[in-house]
């Protein structure tokens, strides 16, 4: 494997991270770069578009001012007095007809001066055509009798009659018709409607309807589109609808028969079509696109007031275009980014050099040092760094290594005579403690003999005046129960203490087999019987009703259970319950738990519970000795489990024990 020095790994790290410095700086100006000229280039069109649009407004708004000045000219007014009058105007004794020719000559001179306006009509309030002058290929036409229609059908006759006086309705923009046929060749046509009220009786009797040809403004937006970068644009009307596609056939595909519309071309632009979206212009990258183009969304309102009228004009332009002119800016900078990492890398190494120098002469004298020179040399002491700081440090470790080496010898010389002399006195302090625990042992046991022999000739005549306590009094009674209960006691402790010596001196064989759980607990609870009944306590035992195998000393876990269930009896309340209940904490591990409803043990007197004689300054008319719970910590742990306690202290305590689980059977 290839090692190299600190010189080496320094400068070829300065270098990378150098070089991971310039590739995330140089990818972030692309990034950012591109993004600029993308903004740029889509906020130039924007501009032009909604300069558009403001044009496309004001020739509407002129539109308006035309048919409401048309709307208040006296042949209006005119004919509808004529029609109230049977075919005479009564204010002045015109004919009906010299009216409407003197309303057909004003739509004549206004077409033959405005070329953009196709068709003018005074449409009466059931939808017929009264005077009608239209523009065709052979001039301007004046259409009378059966040339006439009825337009109660079309919405924008709709509309109009729902109009107050001075209001104006803008149509959709479609393809005009003549006859419910549409014109060949197309003319894109916009309607604007106004009504004409009777001015003696503000009845609503009419409309005057200005057909527009607006093919020239919508080819003008898309010429300001194009003449900034747009591949392609689109216009729509405010559903989606196309009206220009650079497909022909999807042009005005809604009054032809098939309807084609923008959301299914880009679906990421269908919000915008919807009820309240009030998002002006939407920029969509390719990213959001999934495709290679930038989409630009632009709404133009026509309508000053309806502003929720628009039409949509959608331009796309190819992202790698954009990037093409990012480009040359990108060639300049990398070729001065290239110079300057190489500049760095020179400084780094020349850098390296130049900090690592002091650290190889500090490499060295270590090296001479674990070589066991005996002077070490080129040491950078007088540097004012932290190299310098190490250098004086080493130094001065070096002159406390010398000084602890010639102690150690010292001590080493004398060493030998005091371990031999600590281990002479280690031997005879184990000795001395064989020696008495051996005393100790044989003191338990003659005094257990001892004991034992008057105790139980006490026990025997104490039960043979107890068969004959007819023959006693009350006191006698009293006294001879006291004597037997007194010789228990102490029987008791006789036992515990040569349990407790036993265990301690390592003597206490326990023989382990299978056992069945449930029978020695019943057997424990039997003994506990009177006990119970005397101090009224009620026992809870949930484990009869499964069946356990442990690997246990059935004598032994007796005596566990029977001490248990005694302490939980001796220090529960009046009229208090005992619980007794199991569970499997692991696949080989039976937990049970004794509880019961005394006071309970505060934290500092469990730390003491398994002391031997430690009686926990408990009341003084509880019996005990203060071994029984240590002697069942040491038989739990001789049979392979464990003992342990929980208490929450003025309501209850409880004491577990775990032992290893060989079989079970859960009803």
């Amino acid at each position: 494997m290839l090692k190299l020095s600190i010189t080496s790994k320094i400068s070829l790290g300065s270098i990378l991270l150098i070089l991971i410095t310039a590739g995330v700086v140089g990818g972030i100006f692309y990034t950012k770069t591109t993004d600029i000229m993308v903004v740029r280039a889509l906020k130039h069109i924007a501009e032009d578009v909604r300069e558009a649009g403001i044009t496309l407004q004001q020739m509407v708004n002129a539109h308006n001012e035309e048919v409401l000045f048309l709307a208040n000219t006296p042949p209006f007014q005119g004919v509808i007095r004529a029609r109230s009058g049977n075919g005479v105007d009564k204010q002045d004794t015109t004919h009906y007809v010299q009216w409407l020719t003197r309303m057909e000559t004003i739509f004549e001179s206004l077409l033959e001066r405005k070329k953009k306006y196709l068709k003018i009509r005074f449409i009466d309030k059931n939808g017929n055509e009264l005077v009608t002058v239209r523009r065709s290929s052979s001039g301007i036409m004046r259409l009378r009798g059966k040339q006439l229609q009825n337009k109660a059908h079309r919405p924008y006759v709709k509309k109009g009659l729902e109009l107050l006086p001075g209001e104006v309705y803008i149509s959709e923009i479609d393809l005009n018709r003549e006859y419910r046929t549409v014109s060949l060749p197309y003319q894109e046509v916009l309607r604007i409607v106004t009504p004409v009220y009777d001015k003696r009786n503000n009845q609503l009797e009419g409309l005057v309807v200005l057909t527009v040809e607006i093919g020239q403004e919508l080819r003008a937006i898309q010429r300001w589109a194009r003449h900034n970068g747009a591949d392609t644009i689109y216009i729509t009307n405010e559903q989606g609808d196309y009206l220009l596609h650079p497909n022909p056939q999807k042009t005005y595909g809604f009054d032809l028969g098939k309807r084609y519309r923008i959301q299914e071309d880009i679906p990421q632009l269908a919000a915008q079509f919807l009820p309240g979206s009030s998002t002006q212009h939407v920029t969509l990258t390719p990213e959001n696109t999934d495709g290679r183009n930038v989409v630009h969304f632009s709404k133009v309102p026509f309508d000053a007031m309806h502003p929720e009228r628009f039409i949509a004009v959608i331009m796309t332009q190819d992202y790698s275009g954009i990037v093409t002119e990012v480009s040359k800016v990108l060639d300049d900078v990398t070729l001065w980014a290239v110079i300057l990492v190489l500049l760095g890398a020179i400084l780094a190494v020349l850098f390296s050099i130049r900090i690592t120098r002091p650290m190889q002469q500090m490499t060295k004298a270590v090296n001479e040092f674990g070589q066991g020179h005996a002077t070490i040399t080129n040491l950078p002491v007088s540097r004012g760094d932290e190299v310098g700081v190490l250098a004086r440090a080493f130094k001065l470790m070096v002159q406390q290594v010398k000084q602890s080496q010639a102690r150690l010898k010292e001590i080493n010389a004398n060493l030998e005579s005091m371990v031999e002399e600590r281990t002479e006195d280690l031997n005879k302090s184990r000795l001395e403690a064989e020696r008495a625990n051996q005393a100790k042992s044989e003191f338990l046991s003659h005094m257990s003999h001892e004991l034992r022999t008057p105790m139980n000739a006490i026990l025997g005549f104490g039960q043979i005046l107890k068969l004959d306590e007819e023959d006693l009094t009350d006191i006698q009674r009293s006294n001879v129960t006291g004597i037997l209960n007194a010789g228990n006691h102490l029987l008791n402790l006789i036992n515990e203490i040569l349990d407790l010596s036993r265990i301690e001196s390592g003597k206490l064989d326990i023989l382990l087999e299978n056992v069945n759980l449930t029978d020695v607990i019943q057997k424990s609870v039997t003994l506990m019987l009177p006990l119970l009944r005397e101090k009224n306590i009620e026992l809870l035992e949930h484990v009869s009703g499964n069946r356990y195998i442990v690997q246990a000393n059935p004598v032994r876990l007796k005596q566990v259970f029977v001490n248990l269930l005694s302490n939980a009896v001796k220090y529960n309340r009046g009229n208090g319950k005992i619980t007794i209940n199991s569970e499997i904490v692991s696949e080989q591990c039976l937990r049970i738990s004794i509880t019961d409803t005394g006071k309970g043990l505060t934290e500092e007197e469990i730390k003491k519970l398994f002391t031997p004689f430690e009686r926990l300054n408990v009341e003084k008319n509880v019996e005990g000795t203060g071994i029984g719970l240590v002697i069942t910590k040491h038989l739990v742990e001789l049979m392979g489990g464990q003992i342990g306690v929980k208490s929450n202290p003025g309501e209850s305590c409880t004491f577990w024990v775990e032992l290893v689980l060989i079989e079970q059977d859960i009803v």
